[in-house]
């Protein structure tokens, strides 16, 4: 089995002493920081980081802490992670940036993008069904679907991946399946175990870069209708777009779901 795709070049840095993988997809435009969701992994955007490369941008997508090849991180709030995908940004001298997040990935990505100094090394922000906060009740009900499959071997993933998800490419059930193998069950239930309620919603006031959030279907997004009205509050006057794109699961990067979506991020891209 190959670990990682063949046309990215993988690479550690360490942050705080917390070790961090990454894929390096190559390209000689300006870069694109891709940040994924909860048990995925940075080889599970690889249908997105061609996508960009081939629109001009540089990819570069982390193994979020805990999953694929990084450290579980030392602690496990939204601000942690986005300070080690900030510092790890400087460490790699990366400015202009265009940074993507998809669910927890876009919950990093718009703390991230809201900080006072990893703020200034971005360029754009794209939001991709964010998590924009978390309440302990609803995260406890929902562990045990978004944990399923974590630690088990490649060979089971790849049957039951493909079971849940028939739309999906061959390379999104491989890759996912691999992420599943690889994803630490402390860094899913320091997500999902929170030991309070947090939102993000005040951050969007704190963005001052163009911003696309794309949410997908209302019967299966993970932003509430309440969250898309504040967020949407929060960003008058800004150069931004909050997008709906009916028919779309929560996974809006793979399957049939990428076909849709695809398309709208590029478009807003060269806008």
């Amino acid at each position: 089995m190959h670990s990682f795709p063949s046309d990215a070049v993988h690479r550690m840095i360490t942050v705080e002493a917390t070790r961090l993988s990454y894929l390096d997809w190559g390209g000689a435009g300006p870069p694109a920081v891709l940040l994924h969701g909860i048990t995925s992994s940075a080889a599970t955007l690889w249908q997105v980081a061609g996508a960009l490369r081939a629109a001009g941008l540089h990819p570069i997508s982390f193994d979020m802490p805990g999953h694929g090849l990084s450290e579980v991180s030392p602690e496990h709030n939204i601000d942690t992670i986005a300070r080690l995908i900030g510092e790890a940004m400087q460490q790699l001298g990366l400015s202009e940036v265009t940074l993507f997040g998809h669910s927890w990935g876009g919950a990093t990505a718009l703390a991230l993008a809201s900080h006072s100094v990893y703020g200034r090394l971005l360029k754009r922000l794209v939001l991709v069904d964010p998590l924009l906060g978390l309440d302990p009740g609803w995260a406890s009900e929902r562990k045990s679907t978004y944990g399923a499959g974590v630690g088990d071997p490649v060979e089971q993933g790849l049957v039951t991946v493909r079971a849940n998800n028939p739309t999906w490419r061959d390379e999104d059930v491989y890759w996912k399946a691999i992420a599943l193998e690889q994803c630490r069950v402390a860094q899913v239930e320091g997500l999902f175990c929170p030991p309070a309620a947090w939102d993000l919603l005040d951050r969007f006031a704190q963005v001052h870069v163009p911003l696309l959030m794309l949410v997908a279907d209302p019967t299966l997004t993970v932003v509430s209708p309440e969250q898309r009205a504040m967020a949407q509050q929060r960003l008058e006057g800004r150069q931004a777009q909050i997008e709906e794109v009916p028919g779309t699961s929560h996974n809006m990067l793979r399957g049939h779901d990428y076909a849709v979506t695809m398309p709208i991020l590029l478009r807003w891209l060269r806008t």
